[in-house]
């Protein structure tokens, strides 16, 4: 594995690698107010582009919630984005990346409940489900609450 450089060095070498990260930043800081125009209310503050990559947009929300409100979208969100000015969007990939709650709460834990009935509620749909990533974020979903109810 490479040592880390420093910032000074890398631009000693290569001062054009600054200016390909910044064009990047800037495209992505683009296609998130699209991303932001594109999405309803308030849909469109629990998410963010996280990146572009080999005609990929990935794009990160707040919680599994809002990530699978994403991913339901998915089809249509893509719709858009190609016709706003992306005609070489191959597909979309939603993470979840949570805010850091023990910045904003340190003394709060959140604790997700999930019923029986809910969990088996999320097989019996994931099981009618063509997009195998939604498929199985629903799937991954139910199993963690089967598992909180076993306890």
């Amino acid at each position: 594995m490479k040592a880390p450089r420093s910032i000074t060095q890398l631009l000693a070498t290569n001062p054009e690698s600054l200016q390909a990260v910044l064009a990047h930043t800037q495209h992505l800081e683009t296609l998130n107010r699209v991303l932001r125009d594109c999405l309803p209310a308030p849909l469109n503050q629990h998410c963010q582009v996280a990146n572009l990559r080999n005609n990929i947009l990935i794009l990160h929300a707040d919680s599994s919630a809002w990530a699978l409100k994403l991913r339901y979208n998915n089809r249509t969100l893509l719709q858009q984005l190609r016709q706003k000015g992306l005609p070489a969007l191959n597909s979309l990939e939603v993470k979840v990346r949570p805010r850091n709650l023990a910045i904003a709460c340190p003394d709060k834990t959140r604790h997700a409940h999930m019923s029986k009935r809910t969990a088996q509620l999320l097989d019996g749909i994931a099981e009618n489900i063509a997009d195998i990533r939604l498929k199985t974020a629903l799937q991954r979903l139910a199993r963690h609450g089967k598992q909180v109810n076993q306890q």
